[in-house]
């Protein structure tokens, strides 16, 4: 079984990005399982993210449950102690084993810019790299038309109106976004790949990896950009409360 032990806390660093402060935690030695991982990966059969309704730019594949378990039990504490939140507890998680594959020029416009996962506050992303430091990291990102580096339900709208005509009047170029960023967006943050680091950050955060022309055997475990992602959507718990709403799991 493969798992995932909490984090001591000499292995934890966070760094806030931005005008808004916005923490990413960051957490070296994150399993100390990454060989087992890899060769977990090595076994697993990844589909297109397209097939599975996904706008990653490569191949995606289950990760082991026993593996996304452990990974939630830690990063909660991580999300309690750095995001104001207080205790907090899982609604919903999902993950995977991810490859990035897509060379540069077969990149969507919606590929080509930072993103955000989701507009929910309460939904946070990990990063876990189970790949060599080249293989590119993960930048922050700042709209400049907006200012806007986090995206909520009170912003959305208002971000695709100022960012959808802006693609339209100044398509990207067809490469990765890099950590300065360009016309439409401002880099406020970088965070370099290493083996068995984790980062974890709000997912309504902009952010993109930082990928640059995947190499040959991309589509390798073994040799790609491998990472695990975990999407895990949280409630606030307040004794007997959810935010107003009582906790009836």
């Amino acid at each position: 079984m493969i798992a995932a032990p909490a984090p001591t806390v000499r292995d934890v660093q966070v760094m806030h990005v931005g005008r808004e402060g916005q923490p990413v935690v960051i957490v070296d030695g994150a399993t100390g399982a990454l060989a087992p991982l890899i060769e977990q990966a090595a076994r697993t059969r990844f589909q297109p993210a397209g097939e599975v309704g996904s706008h990653y730019p490569g191949l995606l594949g289950p990760a082991p449950t026993t593996y996304l378990d452990a990974m939630v039990r830690s990063v909660l504490s991580l999300i309690e102690a750095h995001f104001g939140t207080g205790p907090v507890a899982p609604v919903r998680a999902r993950g995977n084993f991810s490859l990035v594959t897509t060379p540069p020029a077969e990149l969507t416009v919606e590929q080509r810019i930072p993103h955000v996962d989701t507009a929910d506050a309460l939904q946070f992303a990990t990063v876990h790299f189970l790949c060599d430091g080249g293989s590119g990291g993960t930048g922050f990102f700042r709209h400049r038309a907006t200012g806007y580096e986090t995206i909520d339900g009170s912003r959305l709208a208002a971000y695709r109106a100022a960012l959808d005509p802006e693609l339209v009047r100044t398509p990207p170029a067809a490469a990765y976004a890099v950590a300065a960023g360009d016309d439409l967006f401002e880099g406020i943050g970088m965070i370099e790949a290493r083996p068995d680091r984790l980062i974890l950050y709000r997912a309504g955060l902009l952010h993109s990896g930082l990928i640059g022309t995947p190499p040959a055997a991309a589509a390798d475990p073994r040799r790609g950009r491998l990472t695990g992602n975990l999407f895990l959507q949280c409630r606030v718990v307040t004794g007997q409360m959810v935010t107003g709403r009582a906790v009836t799991a």
